[in-house]
């Protein structure tokens, strides 16, 4: 006997009524084990997915790791009462996070003290902008601050350096060639001059693998072993880096769970730079095998063991700071300067 009409409508209505319900039911099984998932070790929900680690993580693990790490890079040596810590810090994301952290790090220590040094190179638009998140920041964490200006140290500003084609008369490629030098220079001088055991600089993971491919790229073998090399005494603030082995995207995280508010716009002269190239080939490699950049790290240390190579270390016979001629490299220029205008 056939069916009616009737019948055939409510079976279609049944079957589609089924299938409907085990889509569901796939779906729910679908979101319920995604979320089973992305829990945190401590049974928190993970924002955050460590692909060379392949863990994830919730936001106060996240902290915490970042903060272990850190604190793994400074050691017991560094961590301890009565310690001078000058911070060189720029208003982007990685010093303001590295200053940040190191406050945490400090505040139950007797006696530490935390001053922050900020260098303005005088890039109209950009470094003006930068101040004003170092004053804000160092007021709300109660940190010192003194400001050092490219214009008040060496009489030109970076945009004048530029302008004027003094780079190439000094037979510098870059403007990042030279305000690096500078910078590192101007930052240890007054490190020095204010007592502090050590300088804090903010290179994160990304910035050592940059610096060593740079290097093994370019062929620089002085450049692969000073790199390495951690200068103290006679005149050399030892400098540490506590970002050493958080990578970038970690450190931009970190400064948005923690709420910092930093300069989001590059350096208009970056992007000329050979390290903005080679940070795109960096980026390819992580992204094909995550954890390269900490192979990259630990392949460059293991290497500096077999490079124990001793350089003479003389005194500027200008500025009287340490150097490998008789000139500093800062002073040779300043000469030129002089010579030039």
């Amino acid at each position: 006997m056939l069916d009616s009409p009737h019948n055939l409508y409510i079976k279609k209505f049944m079957l589609c009524y089924i299938i409907y319900y085990f889509l569901i039911c796939h779906l729910y099984n679908h979101i319920f084990n995604l979320r089973e998932i992305m829990l945190c070790s401590c049974g928190n929900e993970a924002f955050y997915y460590q692909k060379y680690s392949n863990r994830h993580l919730c936001k106060e693990c996240f902290k915490k790791d970042i903060e272990r790490r850190a604190k793994k890079v400074l050691g017991k040596d560094i961590i301890r009462n009565n310690v001078k810590i000058g911070i060189g810090i720029s208003g982007g994301k990685d010093s303001l996070v590295m200053a940040y952290i190191l406050k945490e790090l400090f505040k139950h220590i007797p006696n530490a003290k935390l001053i922050c040094f900020f260098v303005d190179e005088g890039i109209k638009g950009f470094r003006n902008i930068a101040e004003k998140y170092v004053k804000e920041f160092c007021k709300e964490y109660n940190l010192d601050l003194k400001i050092i200006k490219f214009e008040d140290e060496i009489g030109y500003t970076l945009d004048e350096i530029v302008k004027n084609d003094y780079l190439s008369k000094l037979n510098i490629g870059k403007p990042c060639s030279f305000c690096g030098v500078v910078r590192r220079y101007l930052l240890n001088k007054h490190a020095l001059k204010e007592g502090c055991d050590y300088l804090a600089i903010g290179h994160n993971l990304d910035d050592f693998c940059q610096t060593i491919l740079m290097n093994y790229v370019e062929g620089n073998i002085k450049n692969i072993i000073q790199f390495g090399k951690e200068f103290e005494g006679g005149g050399f603030v030892k400098r540490i880096k506590p970002l050493k082995l958080i990578p970038e995207e970690e450190v931009k995280l970190y400064a948005e769970i923690n709420n910092i508010k930093y300069q989001r716009e590059p350096c208009p002269y970056s992007s000329l730079s050979y390290r903005h190239r080679m940070k795109k080939v960096i980026e390819i490699l992580e992204e094909e095998k995550p954890g390269v950049k900490f192979s990259i790290l630990r392949g460059y240390e293991k290497l500096l063991k077999y490079l124990n190579v001793k350089e003479e270390i003389r005194r500027c016979e200008i500025c009287g700071f340490p150097c490998s001629g008789n000139i500093c490299k800062v002073c040779s220029w300043l000469i030129k300067l002089k010579e030039i205008k």
